[in-house]
């Protein structure tokens, strides 16, 4: 037996890229689905506020607040829908991307920035609903949610917005 029938083989360094991005898209796929039916029980309403970049908006804001914005995103949800869909294909593409040989960096990367826009997108369209909720909000009724979010920016890393500890 020469050395080389030894020797244990050897797993390409492309291989091992492709391998760590596809497992980190299946568990971000995963995450996103999980999300969202925990947040809604199962249901196909509107996604979660934590999904669309609002996180500390959903400790904040009153359970009255949450299910406006909700209610906002619910009337969009045909454009949600849509760039929930650009999400679902693009990573196909990152997918078949993976599995070409040679590895096709470029046509990855075009996916990549599809699903970065669409995510972009989805994110706004949150941004907007927050907005609105907030805009019809009384003083106090801001006053309350600015507080909660103060207390939940206390936990953020590297808020730079901390209130001083009483």
């Amino acid at each position: 037996m020469s050395e080389t029938d030894r020797a244990p083989r050897r797993t390409g360094r492309g291989i091992k890229i492709a391998l760590a991005v596809s497992l980190a898209l299946n568990l971000l796929v995963a995450g996103l689905v999980a999300g969202a039916m925990l947040a809604h029980g199962g249901r196909g309403d509107a996604p979660a506020i934590r999904m669309l970049g609002l996180g500390p908006f959903a400790l904040a804001l009153p359970r009255e607040g949450r299910d406006e914005v909700r209610e906002r995103l619910a009337e969009g949800m045909t454009g949600l829908r849509a760039e929930r869909a650009r999400i679902g294909s693009s990573l196909g593409q990152v997918r078949r991307a993976l599995l070409a040989e040679p590895f096709d960096r470029e046509a990855a990367a075009r996916a990549l920035a599809a699903s970065r826009d669409a995510a972009a997108a989805l994110q706004a369209g949150g941004h907007a609903a927050l907005l609105d909720t907030l805009a019809g909000m009384s003083l106090d009724e801001r006053e309350r949610v600015a507080d909660r979010l103060g207390r939940a920016l206390r936990h953020a890393p590297g808020s730079g917005d901390r209130p001083p500890r009483d």
